[in-house]
């Protein structure tokens, strides 16, 4: 027996369905831990969770205001009102306090995220955690439009004009808090706390800030541990004392060891070992892997802008997985792939050396800056001066992939700033390997071996003197070239180059280089060499083998006496067609950065006992 079912009827049933189904989840969802922004009212009073000092969670008061409506990334925020006597004593609301956990009637309702800044600093935003258990769906939806009003029957709405920045609207006149009653709008910042460094300071601080800019981070100097507290940076993943729950100050860490630079955060919510945090993004990477560790929070300074937590960084706990628009995602007891630095620097004067070993985070966007900022650190540790010197510098990069390894040494020199002068090449170096074309390369280790002597150690070419000025296809150029150390007696050097059996005959000219000649024209130097590479080992061949500065570097460009075309030979008609075929170089070593550019011309002889169509072509 057949039954016809009505189209109409069909889809109304499948509806009411539905709206169960939705039902059932909301209601589950209520009956649950979390509170939906469906139960949230104005006046509703609550607690939130954070770390004011050292590692333990205390509670503060919060009330609710109203529910900030809108479309898109986040379609909500919950605006409240903090206090209790460590917010007050902490000046208000801290930078470091993104991702405390807020509850009403012991459930969780969200994040703090976004407060309001040049103000009393008790006003914030809270993420609702509906939100943020969006991360543990993935894969996510990042996307979202910029400088979009979202507009809604409601007296509170938000425009978010950057991704850090939300301005919520006041189109009527609310009530529900007296200092929004006179307000069209109040701007509210993410509570993005400052990058704590440590291990790096003065100039270097200042050159690293300038980097990370771009990045909307902003550092700030950190301070040494309490001699009181039990640190082991080898261990890793949670122990019986520093348990991370809701509340937890945790950090976001670029680098650890003798360098840490840290971002700090409130864990807002655990399950397993999943944890959520900050209620808002970091760096808005998306999928990451970043180094995860408990803080210790000394104090919240007051500041006029926001108060923020100045902290350290505890035992590494596990990594960050996912860096998203509602928050961040941590897994617990399991570790990121880093890449290790190791950096020796060397006092020749004084015999000393100093080591630094530093975990860098896996991203490439951070690489260059972080690497070369705590090289320069290094040598400014070692040296206690800045000034003239000459630098010995050799750079090992090794891969995953076995036997691919790069190895560059080079010669540096300069008058006013060793440190600055011996990085020179390490952005170019970096650059190169990891926006290849060929393939992605997975870093395992960076190690960098300088040696400073405080001494001039450089020397001026002053003479070139060709043996012969008129020599054979095949033959070798052979020139003395003549070196004046600083404030030393003229040396020798002798310079061979073989001239090719096929070279037609015609005038040739002999280039000389000091390589620290080139070490002063490094961008025009670095342009020059870029090449169109077949595969990654001739990018790693090719660095290894740029010219160094402690190099004497001949090149021969030769010309030929022969016109290609009579339209040629009519443009001018009393020059030389110039035809530069690959340069035919060669490099002496020295002990020394060698300076100067000269050069000469010579002339190549035509074969006359060998047949003429040996020139053809």
């Amino acid at each position: 027996m057949r039954i016809k079912l009505n189209r109409n009827i069909f889809i109304k049933i499948v509806f009411i369905l539905l709206i169960l189904f939705s039902t059932g989840i909301n209601l589950a969802f209520s009956q649950t831990i979390f509170m939906p922004i469906s139960e949230i009212r104005s006046g509703m009073k609550g607690i939130g969770k954070t770390v004011f000092h050292g590692t333990q969670i205390e509670t503060f008061q919060v009330d609710i205001i109203d529910i900030v409506k809108g479309e898109g990334g986040i379609s909500h925020f919950i605006l409240a009102n903090l206090s209790g006597d460590k917010i007050k004593e902490g000046g208000g609301i801290s930078e470091g306090m993104s991702g405390s956990p807020v509850y009403i009637d012991d459930r969780l309702i969200g994040a703090v995220s976004y407060a309001w800044e040049m103000s009393e600093h008790n006003i914030c935003l809270v993420t609702p955690i509906q939100e943020m258990l969006e991360i543990f769906n993935l894969p996510y939806n990042n996307s979202h439009t910029t400088s979009q009003e979202y507009k809604i029957n409601n007296s509170l709405y938000f425009t978010r004009e950057k991704a850090n920045k939300i301005i919520v609207k006041n189109s009527v006149k609310n009530n529900n808090f007296s200092k929004l009653a006179d307000r069209e709008e109040i701007i509210f910042y993410s509570i993005v706390s400052p990058i704590i460094i440590s291990g790096i300071k003065g100039r270097t601080l200042d050159r690293l800030s300038s980097s990370l800019k771009k990045f909307n981070l902003m550092p700030i100097q950190g301070i040494g541990f309490n001699e009181n507290i039990d640190i082991n940076f080898q261990e890793v993943g949670e122990g019986p004392s520093n348990k991370i729950e809701a509340g937890s100050a945790i950090g976001i860490q670029l680098t650890r060891g003798d360098v840490n630079i840290t971002y700090i955060g409130t864990v807002t919510y655990r399950e397993g070992d999943k944890v959520l945090a900050l209620g808002h993004s970091f760096l808005k990477k998306g999928d990451v892997s970043f180094l995860l560790s408990e803080v210790y929070i000394y104090h919240s300074l007051p500041n006029m802008v926001m108060p923020f937590k100045l902290g350290a960084p505890l035992n590494l706990v596990g990594k960050i997985v996912q860096d998203r628009e509602v928050g961040i995602l941590g897994i617990l007891n399991s570790y990121p792939r880093i890449i290790p630095l190791k950096i020796q620097v060397t006092n020749i004067n004084t015999e000393l050396s100093y080591q630094t070993g530093v975990q860098i985070i896996n991203d490439y966007d951070l690489l260059e800056p972080l690497v070369s900022n705590i090289t320069v650190q290094a040598i400014d540790n070692a040296l206690d001066r800045i000034g003239l010197g000459t630098a010995q510098v050799e750079i090992e990069i090794k891969s995953e992939r076995e036997g691919q390894k790069l190895f560059r040494k080079n010669m540096y020199y300069s008058s006013d700033d060793i440190a600055i002068q011996a990085i020179t090449e390490i952005p170019e170096i970096i650059d190169l390997i990891v926006n290849n074309y060929f393939e992605i390369v997975s870093l395992t280790e960076i190690n960098i071996d300088i040696k400073i002597d405080n001494k001039k150690k450089i020397g001026r070419i002053e003479e070139i003197v060709l043996e012969d000025s008129s020599i054979k296809p095949g033959d070798y150029l052979e020139a003395r070239i003549k070196i004046r150390p600083f404030r030393g007696e003229l040396i020798e050097k002798m310079l061979t180059i073989q001239i090719p059996s096929d070279t037609l005959p015609g005038e040739a000219l002999l280039m000389v280089n000091g390589g620290g000649e080139l070490d002063n024209q490094q961008e025009e130097f670095t342009d020059s060499i870029k090449k169109d590479y077949k595969n990654l080992e001739e990018v790693f061949k090719d660095i290894s083998d740029w010219p160094r500065g402690n190099q004497i570097i001949g090149e021969v460009i030769i010309y030929s006496d022969e016109f290609t075309s009579e339209e040629e030979a009519c443009e001018d008609d009393l020059k030389k067609k110039e035809e530069e075929e690959d340069l035919i170089i060669s490099k002496i070593e020295t002990d020394m950065v060698i300076e100067g550019y000269l050069e000469i011309t010579f002339t190549i002889e035509k074969l006359t006992n060998l047949p003429i169509d040996q020139f053809a072509n």
